[in-house]
């Protein structure tokens, strides 16, 4: 997304501040694509970039990664595929092998991401 230049420098600046302060990370980005602009993190319901919950919200709540819209999309199409049931699940065995299949996509896609950007960058070192 291309932004025009703020109206207001000054309390742009602030904001986006302010949203790195609350968003825990320096320059915040797409843990999947690197997609990343602070202005567009915020936490409303149109916001570009998402917490992904890696394990499911119901298993462990505190387990996030900052991800945009399309890789959100796909990381729970993949989620959806290979099972992985995002619904509180009560036996504990049960929970922690769901948890582990859900990190299992999570670091699938992450290598997946990993490679493509290696090869954007080989071409263009071509």
């Amino acid at each position: 997304m291309i932004m025009g230049p703020a109206r207001n420098p000054v309390r742009a600046a602030r904001r986006k501040t302010e949203l790195r302060e609350r968003l825990g990370a320096e320059r915040p980005a797409c843990t999947y694509c690197g997609y990343e602009e602070p202005v567009a993190l915020r936490r409303t319901s149109r916001k570009f970039l998402q917490e992904h919950h890696v394990f499911g919200r119901n298993h462990d709540p505190d387990s996030v990664v900052f991800v945009c819209l399309n890789c959100h999309a796909v990381i729970h199409e993949l989620l959806s595929n290979t099972g992985v049931e995002l619904q509180p699940v009560s036996d504990p065995v049960l929970r922690v092998a769901t948890m582990l299949r859900a990190e299992a996509v999570h670091f699938e896609m992450f290598a997946s991401s990993k490679r493509k950007q290696a090869a954007l960058l080989e071409e263009r070192n071509q």
